[in-house]
């Protein structure tokens, strides 16, 4: 007897086993499963010629192939085409696209492809961006240089000369009727950030100048300045006025994406110093909006962040994408049913643009 019982011990064991890793194994499915789903999103191809650069809109996408300038819908169908020769470079918005190389400068219809104004300035163009009522133009050299305000058949309306500084970013506000601009100063001991605003045509309208942190981003609320920086998120009017009640602790944080489709009050997303540009992935997510500040896990490292909307997108290159709702604390994860090596932003109807060398992606995130 004793012995049959000591024969039949061990098979009772590895029963019990079996049992407590299938239990497990069925309960880690659960997790995994309440964060994952096999993605059943639709996506088109786009094959081009070439890409040398692409740039999302709010109904497709804008590229140059080295010749030629284009723009393509959410359904894959070439719009226009607009020839611009080799070495050139653009920005594109809803509002049209400006396309330059050396002195040269066009600027083009969004809808038609029809240029609107064609003609060489004195200078290098840096950079060039079209509002909705003015186009801006930076002309080199970088440091010391130079922007030029245009009206959409180009008109020149003036020009503003930046002394010992170099433009890091500039745009429009306010409907589109003022400019924007955030420079860096290295003259001093210590390198410094100055926001100014203008009236196009008539003068300066403030002035921001920030002597506690490194400024390097601005977003706008309503009639106001949220300038992103090292420590704070700083709220000003346009006259250059904080209002210190409205400071946002950001520090050991760095906004990852804005939204900058949305011209008022647009959704950012941080994420740890640590994180940023790291190997293995952004996953700790802080969503901010006027009243809104939140933190969320992504279930997956994220190369890339987009924030469209209300939502957070994160891509990781294994073949995931991550999405936060704002006011959601849940984040939702898809498989995604394609290779892809670039991640180029989301369209306002929520088509994700994704990019494997020529080939591009149209994925339908709805």
């Amino acid at each position: 007897m004793e012995s049959n019982r000591q024969d039949r011990l061990p098979w009772a064991i590895a029963l019990l086993i079996v049992v407590f890793v299938s239990v497990i194994a069925l309960a880690a499915g659960r997790l995994i499963g309440s964060a994952t789903h096999r993605s059943s999103y639709d996506y088109k191809a786009v094959q081009l010629a070439s890409n040398l650069g692409l740039e999302v809109v709010d109904d497709g996408f804008v590229y140059y192939d080295g010749s030629y300038i284009g723009s393509v819908t959410t359904e894959g169908r070439v719009k226009w085409s607009y020839l611009i020769g080799r070495n050139a470079d653009f920005d594109a918005n809803a509002n049209g696209v400006a396309a330059w190389t050396g002195e040269s400068l066009t600027l083009i219809d969004a809808q038609t492809g029809t240029p609107t104004f064609s003609g060489a300035m004195e200078t290098d163009v840096l950079s060039a961006r079209i509002g909705s009522k003015y186009t801006a133009v930076l002309l080199g050299p970088e440091y010391n240089s130079t922007i030029v305000l245009m009206e959409p058949g180009g008109r020149r309306v003036n020009s503003i000369t930046l002394t010992n500084q170099t433009v890091i970013e500039y745009g429009f506000f306010s409907n589109g009727s003022l400019l924007w601009m955030m420079s860096l100063d290295t003259s001093g001991t210590v390198p410094s950030c100055t926001v100014n605003t203008y009236r196009p045509g008539k003068e300066m309208v403030g002035s921001i100048h920030d002597n506690e942190q490194l400024m390097y981003g601005v977003v706008f609320q309503s009639s106001y300045f949220c300038c992103a920086g090292d420590t704070f998120l700083k709220v000003y009017d346009y006259t250059g006025k904080e209002d210190r009640s409205r400071r946002t602790k950001v520090y050991g944080w760095y906004m990852a994406a804005l939204d900058g489709s949305v011209l008022d009050d647009p959704l950012m997303a941080f994420v740890p110093n640590s994180q940023y540009d790291s190997a293995k992935g952004m996953q700790d997510v802080r969503m901010i909006r006027a009243n809104l500040d939140q933190q969320v896990r992504m279930p997956y490292g994220c190369q890339s962040l987009i924030a469209r909307n209300d939502r957070v997108y994160g891509f990781s290159t294994e073949g995931y994408v991550s999405i936060a709702t704002q006011g959601s604390q849940t984040v939702n994860a898809y498989a995604l049913p394609m290779l892809f090596d670039k991640v180029y932003g989301v369209t306002a109807n929520n088509m994700a643009i994704l990019g494997n060398g020529n080939i591009i992606y149209v994925l339908n995130l709805s």
